[in-house]
């Protein structure tokens, strides 16, 4: 895997085009102040006002993914009672903006990155994941790089895994990488659900090491759960991971089996883990990077974690 830097906007969006989109289109919120912008992968997201914010796509890929944001999320989540980042309105694409747009709630927080879960945010989170792992109908969207089986993604593992050990040698134990990824590809894949694909730090946000948001649904699609569950270990570590299953279990996770999560579910989690800690570790530096080799290290797949300049 080569190093992945975001790619660039590809229509230029300031505060006169959110104003000018807001008064044509949802008059009423068009007085309120618009204040920080966060610019992600995909999204731009600029707050608007004290408790909301405005979401724009910032290339094509961005706006055919924000489809699940808009069509499905909006309504899959109505019920969830942990905070996301819901479509609250839905804005049309006119001739000064190519695509649609939304306005979501504004939640306050700090990114995970920055303020990690404890183990009462870890349970949050685990509990979180319970209600987001429901059954996914069979018109619901199909992420192409993630909703995919473990055959399908072993060949991107053992390129990552490549590319890590040319760039950092012995530190990385790509043999016992792949060990532990075979042994969650025999493992029975459980039914979809939906799921959000994407957990990592600056996904996840909290307050006072509690879970305060659950953000980007862009990747969200019908996938297995532990998918989502390997990425949150990646987060969290082993010994949070412990608590957050036990509260999805607890909670009624599609993943777990009478109350407890199944040695079967568990490999799988592990192989998730592996792949997606090796994909973000391949990131050039950052915050993506750092959290990736300390879960390849904590996994045991690797020796230690490059010194960070």
């Amino acid at each position: 895997m080569s190093n992945v830097a975001t790619p660039p906007a590809e229509v230029h969006i300031d505060e006169p085009l959110v104003r000018a989109l807001l008064t044509s289109q949802h008059p009423d919120l068009a007085a309120l102040p618009l204040g920080s912008r966060h610019e992600g992968w995909d999204n731009v997201t600029i707050r608007l006002g004290d408790d909301l914010a405005v979401r724009l796509p910032r290339r094509r890929l961005g706006a055919a993914s924000s489809t699940t944001e808009l069509d499905w999320i909006a309504r899959v989540g109505a019920a969830w009672t942990f905070p996301s980042p819901r479509a609250l309105r839905v804005g049309e694409p006119n001739e000064r903006y190519p695509w649609r747009w939304s306005v979501v709630p504004w939640l306050k927080g700090t990114p995970a990155y920055e303020a990690p879960l404890s183990a009462d945010g870890a349970r949050d989170l685990g509990a979180a994941l319970a209600q987001v792992h429901q059954p996914a109908p069979a018109d619901a969207p199909v992420n192409p790089f993630r909703s995919r089986p473990f055959r399908e993604l072993a060949e991107r593992l053992d390129l990552r895994l490549e590319a890590l050990a040319a760039e950092h040698g012995t530190k990385v134990r790509a043999d016992k990488a792949r060990e532990v990824f075979q042994a969650g590809a025999r493992q029975p894949r459980e039914p979809l659900t939906w799921t959000h694909l994407d957990i990592h730090g600056a996904n996840v946000l909290t307050r006072g090491g509690r879970l305060a948001g659950l953000l980007d649904w862009s990747d969200a699609a019908a996938g297995d759960p532990a998918t989502d569950l390997g990425e949150a270990l990646v987060l969290v570590g082993r010994k949070n991971f412990a608590v957050l299953a036990r509260a999805y279990a607890d909670a009624g996770g599609a993943a777990a089996t009478g109350g407890s999560m199944p040695e079967s579910a568990i490999r799988r989690i592990e192989a998730e883990a592996v792949a997606y800690a090796a994909l973000l570790a391949g990131i050039d530096g950052g915050d993506h990077a750092q959290a990736g080799w300390v879960a390849l290290v904590e996994l045991g797949v690797a020796d230690a974690a490059p010194v960070r300049s």
